[in-house]
C-alpha cells in the first residue's frame, strides 16, 4: 500500500500538520517571517530582471529555499500518511 491508495487520510494529514508547516516556515523564513515577502518578490520576479537588477543569487536563493519549504509539507504529509497506511491500516 502507498499513501496515494488513502487520498482522504493524505488531505486529513495535511490539515492537522499546520503546526508542523509552522515550525517549518520559521526555519526558513526566520521567527516572524520576515524573509517570506522577499520570497515572494523574487518568486514573481523572472530571473533574468534579477540578473539585470544584480539580485541574481538572492533571487536563487530565496527561490530554493521556498522549494524546499513546499516539498518539506508534501513530504511530510505523504510520510506520515505512508506511516499510517502501513503500519496502521
Amino acid at each position: 500500500m502507498t499513501f496515494l491508495d488513502h487520498p482522504i487520510i493524505l488531505l486529513m494529514v495535511a490539515i492537522f500538520s499546520f503546526p508542523i508547516y509552522r515550525i517549518f516556515a520559521k526555519v526558513f523564513f526566520g521567527d516572524k517571517y520576515e524573509d517570506l515577502g522577499e520570497t515572494f518578490k523574487y518568486l514573481t520576479t523572472p530571473n533574468w530582471m534579477s540578473l539585470f537588477k544584480g539580485n541574481y543569487w538572492e533571487d536563487l536563493d530565496s527561490t530554493f529555499k521556498f522549494y524546499v519549504f513546499i516539498a518539506l509539507c508534501f513530504g511530510w504529509a505523504a510520510a506520515i500518511t505512508e506511516c499510517l497506511a502501513r503500519y496502521i491500516l
